[in-house]
């Protein structure tokens, strides 16, 4: 029955995808990040629903059907998208052998790369820019608002633990907990009171999805975002409030048993789970001193056949006592798993990318006083985009999750918010009577 329901939508967003540039790109996007093929088991499992997307999106692109489609241009972010795609590239042609995955994640990333890029071709527009975030939280929130619903039916006792896609519970809690900047934003900018209550209903149910998880990093990342959130918002005594009762409900509505593990945060140099985590760091340092420029290929961190000559070596953190361990475990830090995987060269691409990207929020706050309250909800979106990025930088400190999808659309989702604003930057009067 599943398979059937999926089949229908897939006529219908098939339907759509060829009618219309925009929507084939929407649906793009959202087959990615919803992960369709986790939610069926029967005759259309095996249906490769991203690229038939993206081969329709590609086609329409180059006919130039939409007429709302701008011509390519280059700007700082795609050039800087551009040359990490060139650096995955040597880096996968370049790695260590035997890396079972390196072609396989080098691939998707240059697909994320190659949407990211098309997104200011397409999102042209206010309209488009809010139903890229609309796309994005019915496929991520919609992973929240299930598990939500399951912890709230079964009293608390249900455990969230990710999927094939998102990854074990603390993946999982870091993904849905970037879709929580979003949901507020759409709650704040929806005028119909029945979709404001849809939006906060899906933010609360995600909140409590990422509690049914019992991941002490997705804890302590929602406290990040919340933090941020209140920072910039323009009523923060209201914020604070809002985040006061929130964690009052939290806690309400958490069994002990994720009391208990909560309170343990403060013994990371106890905690044998975490400095697992630092022996991960360490071989994966080590293995990019050895391969500055390329590092050792994707996954190259967790490859068996890497881990002999690494296993012992301390790389640039020598200087922490950390358990041996048996097998070659994720480096468990988007930082240290891009360090290992593309060299010193590659983590500072990385970092270059998630920096322009507070440049470019620096860019817009700047226009939007400039430009006036006509403009406010890109200053209020970009805000709200800056703290997914920074709710990832923090979470993502701790996991293997340098490749998600998300972080990228959210970074060129920036560009494309300051680019709308480039666009519908007031003619000086001077120039309106020299053109009349």
């Amino acid at each position: 029955m599943r398979d059937l329901c999926v089949f229908v939508a897939t006529v219908a967003m098939l339907y759509f995808s060829l009618r219309n540039t925009f929507s084939a790109y929407l649906i793009w996007g959202w087959s990615g990040l919803i992960a369709i093929n986790t939610f069926i088991y029967g005759f259309m499992v095996g249906l490769p629903y991203v690229l038939i997307f993206a081969i329709i999106t590609l086609l329409l692109v180059v006919q130039r059907s939409d007429t709302e489609q701008h011509a390519f241009k280059l700007n700082r972010t795609i050039v800087l998208y551009i040359i990490f795609g060139i650096h995955c590239t040597l880096c996968a042609t370049f790695a260590a052998p035997d890396l079972d995955r390196n072609w396989e994640l080098c691939d998707n990333v240059l697909k994320t790369l190659l949407f990211c890029i098309l997104m200011p071709m397409l999102a042209t527009s206010r309209l488009r820019i809010h139903a890229m975030v609309i796309m994005i939280v019915l496929a991520v929130g919609f992973h929240g608002a299930l598990d939500g619903l399951k912890f709230v039916l079964s009293g608390g006792a249900h455990n969230a633990n990710g999927n094939q896609k998102m990854g074990d519970n603390n993946h999982f809690a870091l993904t849905i907990s970037m879709a929580l900047p979003l949901l507020l934003y759409l709650y704040n900018y929806s005028k119909r009171k029945i979709v404001r209550v849809s939006f906060f209903s899906n933010l609360v149910l995600t909140t409590l999805a990422v509690v049914a998880t019992r991941s002490r990093g997705g804890l302590l990342t929602m406290l990040v975002i919340a933090l941020w959130s209140v920072m910039v918002a323009r009523r923060k005594v209201t914020g604070l409030i809002v985040v006061g009762v929130m964690g009052v409900f939290i806690v309400s509505m958490a069994p002990a048993s994720w009391t208990e593990k909560m309170d343990t945060i403060n013994q990371a140099g106890e905690d044998t789970s975490f400095m697992g985590r630092v022996t991960a760091w360490k071989r994966a340092s080590a293995i990019a001193v050895d391969n500055p420029v390329f590092g050792a290929g994707f996954h190259a961190g967790q490859a068996l056949s890497l881990f002999p000559k690494y296993r012992y070596k301390p790389g640039i953190l020598g200087f922490v006592d950390t358990p041996d361990t048996a097998y070659p475990a994720a480096s468990h830090s988007i930082y240290f798993e891009v360090l290992g995987d593309m060299g010193f060269v590659g983590l500072l691409l990385l970092l270059v990318l998630l920096m322009n990207a507070f440049v470019t929020l620096h860019e817009i706050r700047k226009m939007v006083r400039m430009q006036g309250d006509s403009v406010l909800w890109a200053g209020d979106l970009a805000d709200m985009l800056a703290a997914v990025l920074i709710g990832y930088m923090f979470g993502g400190a701790l996991l293997s999750a340098a490749y998600f999808e998300l972080s990228y659309i959210v970074m060129m989702l920036m560009e494309v918010v300051k680019q709308q604003l480039i666009r519908s930057k007031p003619v000086p009067i001077r120039a309106r009577v020299a053109v009349g």
